[in-house]
């Protein structure tokens, strides 16, 4: 009966029908430690497979903490779907910030999150982010430990939580970048002579068949943060490359290497392109694969130039030719002009359904004084532009959205005052908000705010 329990469990193809097999084993006395086993290792290759079609992240090699995570993200998915609900928001988080940054900025808040609450109904608190935290410290910050512990009732050292917003993986980035600043003005500029193995120990890490790609994944964000800078990648300083570092996948052109790494090699690098390197890393998620899959996706061009521009001229490999950049996008642009300066605007009929927000957005503009909130958090000028009548131009962004046809959502205290900038950051930006009971708290960019919510009532 155990072998062909086995077998049905691992032919299972979803969430919904494995939960419902789940629930039948149980009541049936047939959950044997084997068959508990083949359960949590099939949600979790339903997890995997789920996690990486809707958020595009890389899952082979990834380690302990980060398998967890997986599986908790499969396990919360199907409770979602089981009764009805979405994890649009969980893979959306995944996706702007990989595994280990998702956890983090999840459970940094005053309340628990969602999904350790929707586990911990079900009796499997074990696999929240919180737990996971605590199980595996060494893999994140000390003030999404703090929080993970504080959400679990176990005690901490204080009863504040550390003040820095840092995650573990930019302390890291840091840490190795303050190492090559200091090298580099011992050695007049020049950084060569050391090994992944060196950077490795900088961070404690004794063994790169356990880190290799914790440090691989630093070493990338890294190289974006040199890219961005326009500088040559420090990455191909050490005297080995990743294995994986720098692959083709698919692009009709390859990576220069040998010229890349040249130029990184022989660069004197002074404190100032270490410390821009440093800025640019602070702007970046967790997981390098994301800015550089997004990159390559948006603006591959961009990056075909960089990466060409450390070959000396008049260089080219036998049979290569240089990359004629620009040539194809400016053809599409003149053919869209050519197309565009015949055509007559159309006017279209367009039938649409609108939610009505009511009167009450213009009242709390005049109650902040027109400011932008954020930018009052942020200590920056707080008006837009005047319009015709005088009064500064300001926006109202429901953070509960009225899409969601909730009751409350239309009222003042749901309700900020932003620029124009700002609003749309809060829709398409880095940007998540925590309703506290007379502030919002958000994290935007990953930079705590806390902005005062607005109370209209007599």
């Amino acid at each position: 009966m155990s072998g062909r329990l086995l077998n049905v469990i691992a032919r299972i193809e979803s969430f919904q029908r494995l939960a419902v097999l789940e629930a039948n084993i149980q009541k049936s006395d047939a959950l044997t430690p084997e068959v508990e086993q083949a359960l949590k290792g099939r949600y979790a290759e339903l997890g995997r497979r789920l996690v990486s079609q809707r958020t595009g992240l890389e899952l082979e090699g990834i380690n302990p903490a980060e398998e967890k995570i997986v599986e908790a993200v499969a396990k919360y998915v199907g409770l979602q779907k089981r009764d009805g609900k979405s994890a649009n928001r969980t893979f959306q988080m995944l996706a702007n910030r990989g595994l280990i940054e998702a956890a983090e900025v999840s459970v940094s808040r005053s309340k628990p999150t969602q999904g350790f609450e929707v586990l911990e109904d079900a009796d499997l608190a074990e696999l929240s982010f919180e737990q996971i935290i605590v199980d595996y410290p060494e893999e994140f910050s000390p003030r999404a430990l703090w929080y993970a512990r504080k959400t679990l009732g176990l005690p901490n050292e204080s009863d504040k939580p550390p003040a820095s917003g840092k995650l573990i993986t930019q302390i890291r980035t840091q840490t190795i970048i303050e190492w090559m600043r200091r090298r580099a003005a011992d050695r007049d500029g020049n950084l060569i002579g050391y090994s992944n193995a060196d950077v490795g120990a900088v961070l404690g890490f004794a063994d790169l068949s356990i880190h290799g790609r914790v440090l691989g994944n630093i070493t990338s964000r890294i190289d974006f943060a040199c890219y961005r800078c326009g500088l040559p990648p420090l990455g191909l300083v050490a005297d080995t490359s990743f294995a994986n570092a720098w692959s083709r996948e698919g692009r009709s052109w390859s990576f220069p290497i040998d010229e890349m790494t040249r130029a990184a090699r022989s660069m004197r690098w002074t404190d100032e392109d270490l410390k821009r390197v440093r800025a640019a890393t602070q702007e970046l998620p967790g997981t390098a694969s994301i800015p550089w899959k997004q990159e390559l996706r948006d603006n591959e061009n961009a990056i075909q130039y960089w990466a060409f521009s450390f070959k000396a001229a008049g260089q080219t490999n036998i049979g290569e030719q240089e990359p004629d950049l620009f040539t194809g996008e400016i053809a599409t642009m003149a053919e869209l002009e050519r197309q565009a300066l015949g055509e007559t605007p159309v006017a279209r009929q367009k039938i649409s359904r609108i939610i009505e927000r009511g009167t009450i957005g213009a009242a709390v503009k005049r109650a902040n004084g027109y400011k932008c909130q954020i930018c009052v958090a942020q200590n920056a000028h707080p008006y837009s532009f005047l319009k015709k009548n005088g009064i500064p131009y300001v926006e109202a962004h429901h953070v509960t959205p009225v899409s969601e046809m909730q009751i409350g959502s239309l009222a003042a205290s749901n309700i900020i005052t932003l620029c124009a900038n700002h609003h749309r950051q809060m829709h398409y930006g880095d940007a998540a908000v925590e309703i506290g009971g007379t502030t919002f708290n958000l994290l935007l960019d990953g930079k705590p705010l806390c902005v005062e919510r607005c109370s209209l009532t007599v």
